[in-house]
C-alpha cells in the first residue's frame, strides 16, 4: 500500500526547495520554522518538519554511500569513463539483485511479493545506462567544439604573431606543426 505524503511533501516545490537550502546551509530546525512562518506564512508542525529533514538527510547519506560505492568500483574496473559508470551501475544491480534472492529483511520481503518492481528497477539499469550513453556523446560533443575553438583562436594568435614579427610561413609551420602540435 502506497504510503500517504506528508503535509510537507504537499508544499509547493519552492518551499520545499527554501527547507533544502536552509537545511543546508547548517540551519537548525527551529531556524527553519521561523524562516517558513515569516516568508510564506506557512503553518508546520515542527515534528513533520523534523521527520522531512531527517528522511532528507537519509536519503542524502544513501546517495553519498551510494556514489561512494560507484566510485570505488569505476576505479576498479577500467578506463574508459562511460563504461565505467556503466560497468559499476551494473555491479551495484547485481549485488542488489543478489540480495533480494537471498536477503531477509521486511523491505527484501516485501519487493519480493512484487516481481514488477524487479523489473522496473531492472528498466531503471536500462535507462540509467543509456542516459549514460547519452551524457558520454554529450561531453564529447563538447570538448569538440571548445577543442576546435582553442585550435581557432590558436591560429588566429599565430597568424598575428607572424606578421607581427615578420616571420616566414615556414617559421609559422614548424611553430604550429612541432610547438603547438596542430596539423598544416
Amino acid at each position: 500500500m502506497a504510503e500517504r505524503p506528508s503535509s510537507i511533501d504537499k508544499l509547493p516545490q519552492e518551499v520545499r526547495d527554501e527547507i533544502a537550502s536552509l537545511r543546508g546551509a547548517g540551519h537548525t530546525i527551529d531556524e527553519i520554522l521561523a524562516a517558513l512562518r515569516e516568508l510564506h506564512s506557512t503553518e508546520i508542525s515542527r515534528s513533520a518538519l523534523g521527520r522531512h529533514i531527517k528522511t532528507m538527510e537519509e536519503v542524502g547519506r544513501d546517495m553519498r554511500q551510494s556514489r561512494e560505492i560507484a566510485e570505488m568500483l569505476v576505479r576498479q574496473l577500467g578506463d574508459e569513463p562511460e563504461s565505467r559508470v556503466v560497468q559499476a551501475n551494473i555491479q551495484l544491480m547485481h549485488s542488489f539483485m543478489m540480495k533480494l534472492f537471498i536477503g531477509d529483511d521486511e523491505a527484501i520481503r516485501e519487493i519480493k511479493k512484487d516481481p514488477q518492481s524487479i523489473m522496473m528497477m531492472a528498466k531503471a539499469l536500462d535507462h540509467l545506462t543509456r542516459s549514460s550513453k547519452t551524457d558520454a556523446d554529450f561531453v564529447a560533443k563538447v570538448e569538440a567544439r571548445v577543442e576546435a575553438r582553442i585550435r581557432a583562436e590558436t591560429e588566429a594568435r599565430l597568424k598575428t604573431v607572424v606578421k607581427e614579427k615578420g616571420m616566414t610561413a615556414e617559421t609559422a609551420t614548424i611553430i604550429r606543426n612541432r610547438v603547438l602540435g596542430m596539423k598544416s
